[in-house]
């Protein structure tokens, strides 16, 4: 940023309010389950047992300040990952959409998958409810984030899961979005003048009207692509600013979740994977990806975890 001179400017602490902001949500959400938990149960002193619980998390102190350092250095990285999302254009401009759209094509018979996902969930409800399941992988990512961040069972697990996360949003959110630098069905027109897509953002638009007349929530997504519309056009770096489709994070993340959750309840584990896959159609729904994004981050995704539980494995070994 300095030495370049890029009109981007790099910051360091882009995600720290939503960190706080995170661990406020998710201690919050903790506590509160833990607390009625106890109640159903009906242990004769809930709140000395809770206290108990909190203790045990919170000490040794060297505990708590080794989660502290690590959600600082993740929060580091975080703002790198959006740092570099945000100057793809300025590395590799925007220019393989055309292909990945052919691709998409020629991998479901010659139409367009967005085509498929509104014939099935035709509805402004359903497409209301995809967005709803959208918007809650944020929080979902946290819960999962944190509860591996101080997960103790499965030692070689949680290393697999925290070392995959961050690979995951350098490789395939840095390397691979730089390499295939393409803006997806809701900014293609926008970008490129190229109006395939307009039917979709038309029918989203619509949907949005009418849910609003009848006095329901309005689609979160067409607020947020016109947030990262603008902050592109003013070419800021803000919390999760820049465009960028192929690969989906979403999908990416989602998946390893799921990956993750399996290891440790099965049952759990097929219902996140039974959410990576809502994810996969919300975001060929909503206009934000091509479905060849989704199936791309999967199996990138996968051979990330594989490999680095490979090598931790071996690690392990070699050091005993």
């Amino acid at each position: 940023s300095v030495y370049l001179s890029l009109p981007i400017k790099y910051s360091l602490y882009t995600y720290f309010d939503i960190f706080y902001l995170a661990i406020y949500s998710v201690g919050l959400a903790w506590l509160i389950y833990s607390y009625f938990n106890l109640l159903i149960h009906r242990e004769k002193h809930p709140t000395k047992l809770l206290l108990i619980k909190l203790s045990k998390i919170i000490f040794p102190l060297s505990k708590t300040f080794s989660f502290i350092l690590t959600l600082i250095f993740i929060s580091f990285s975080f703002s790198n990952y959006t740092f570099l999302k945000s100057i793809i254009p300025i590395i590799h401009p925007y220019g393989i959409d055309d292909a990945i759209i052919e691709i998409d094509r020629f991998l479901h018979f010659g139409i367009d998958p967005w085509l498929i996902t509104h014939y099935i969930f035709s509805s402004p409800w359903a497409t209301l409810s995809l967005n709803a399941a959208y918007n809650s992988w944020f929080f979902l990512m946290w819960g999962v984030l944190f509860f591996f961040l101080i997960y103790k069972n499965k030692e070689v697990l949680r290393k697999q899961f925290l070392v995959t996360f961050l690979l995951v949003w350098l490789i395939n959110g840095g390397v691979f979005a730089t390499i295939f630098s393409s803006v997806g069905p809701c900014y293609l027109e926008l970008l490129t003048g190229n109006g395939i897509f307009s039917p979709l953002m038309q029918r989203l638009n619509e949907q949005n009207v009418y849910l609003q007349s009848v006095g329901s929530l309005h689609l979160w997504a067409l607020n947020t692509q016109n947030h990262l519309w603008q902050d592109y056009m003013a070419q800021s770096n803000g919390i999760g600013s820049g465009i960028s489709a192929m690969p989906s994070m979403h999908v990416s993340i989602a998946f390893l979740m799921s990956l993750g959750i399996y290891q440790v309840r099965k049952i759990i584990g097929i219902l996140a994977y039974a959410f990576a896959i809502i994810i996969q159609i919300g975001s060929i729904h909503l206009g934000w990806h091509y479905a060849i994004d989704g199936y791309f981050s999967i199996i990138s995704t996968v051979i990330l975890w594989k490999l680095i539980g490979h090598i931790i494995v071996k690690s392990n070994k070699i050091s005993l």
